[in-house]
């Protein structure tokens, strides 16, 4: 359908919303200017509203022009801010994403995901198969410095003996933290800026990371220092790993917006597509946060490798069970 007849049709249902809004917000003000808990004025809003989510989808998948996926936009956010009487400043909002439409981003961009996460956990199996079976092919891969430094660091006499012992004390602990969130924002943000190189970056941000983790999962497994490895990882796993194929989505989908940009200019492509992910990077980046904090100060603790698998499991169904049934609203 072309955009002259998709305005034609819905003009009107538009405006109808327009007026509704006008209307809404001035009735629910106190002279005082803070928001009232009178209910809706119009039962059949609430229809109205998701008939604008679905429309606003339409026009973005069609590439339609950029004046209107503005306005459909800012009727979809001003509308929802009403209807789930959410508070219209930033804070409001970002606790409103948080309890729910990042999981519904998420899932409106599944494919991306999907891929992104195809591109670093594919390599990753195949490398942990390759150097398994010829365990040299680890010197291909990584530098040889490299692998002696996190052979002793897991293996040597002075290795992380993580299931037995405390080794860093608070002041370390903080330290590490800026280091841990420093390394995974950065590859995060590879991942995602380098979808302005048609998405050549982000593929091979993904690639490569995911080439190095699993030669080096293989690695520490061949030399007998899996426990320490696993105690170690396993607790920041789903929250790293999640916040970089997420980081990696956005950028994928950024560089298809250049690849294929619809009826827009490039230009305004790359700039719809990179608003519609922002949601998506911060969301990853809050991951990337929480696994940092994760690594600093539960991962080197004492606890028995039973315990830190069990904290593992829970960080994955956390995060599982969050991005399949929270924001169904937002979605709807």
């Amino acid at each position: 359908m072309k955009q002259e007849r998709f305005e034609a049709l819905h003009q009107a249902e538009w405006e109808a919303f327009e007026n509704w809004l006008g209307h809404h917000l001035r009735i629910i003000k106190n002279q005082d200017g803070s928001a009232s808990p009178q209910p809706f004025a119009n039962h059949e809003m609430p229809q109205r509203y998701r008939n604008l989510c679905q429309h606003l989808s339409i026009a973005r998948d069609r590439g339609y022009s950029l004046l209107l996926v503005e306005r459909l936009h800012n009727l979809v956010q001003s509308g929802h801010d009403i209807l789930y009487r959410t508070n219209s400043g930033i804070s409001g909002r970002m606790l409103n994403y948080i309890a729910g439409g990042f999981a519904a981003d998420l899932r409106a961009n599944l494919r991306w995901v999907l891929l992104s996460a195809l591109l670093i956990i594919g390599p990753w199996m195949i490398m942990m198969v390759i150097i398994r079976l010829w365990p040299d092919f680890i010197y291909v891969v990584i530098a040889p410095d490299d692998i002696h430094q996190m052979d002793d660091m897991y293996n040597g006499d002075d290795a992380f003996d993580y299931g037995a012992s405390i080794l860093r004390d608070s002041g370390s602990n903080w330290k590490m933290f800026g280091f841990y969130i420093y390394n995974n924002i950065s590859i995060a943000f590879r991942a995602f800026a380098g979808g302005l190189l048609a998405g050549l970056g982000t593929v091979y941000t993904l690639v490569f990371n995911g080439i190095h983790m699993g030669a080096i999962e293989a690695r520490l497994v061949n030399i007998g220092a899996g426990r320490n490895f696993y105690s170690f990882v396993l607790g920041h796993t789903a929250f790293e790993i999640g916040g970089i194929i997420i980081s990696g989505a956005t950028g994928l989908k950024l560089g298809w917006s250049l690849i294929m940009p619809g009826r827009l200019s490039r230009p305004d492509s790359l700039r719809t597509t990179a608003r519609s992910v922002l949601g998506l990077i911060c969301g990853s980046g809050i991951m990337l946060l929480i696994a940092a904090m994760i690594e600093a100060f539960w991962s080197p603790h004492n606890f028995p490798l039973p315990i830190k698998i069990a904290g593992g499991v829970f960080t994955l169904l956390l995060l599982l069970g969050y991005f399949i049934f929270t924001g169904r609203r937002h979605a709807s």
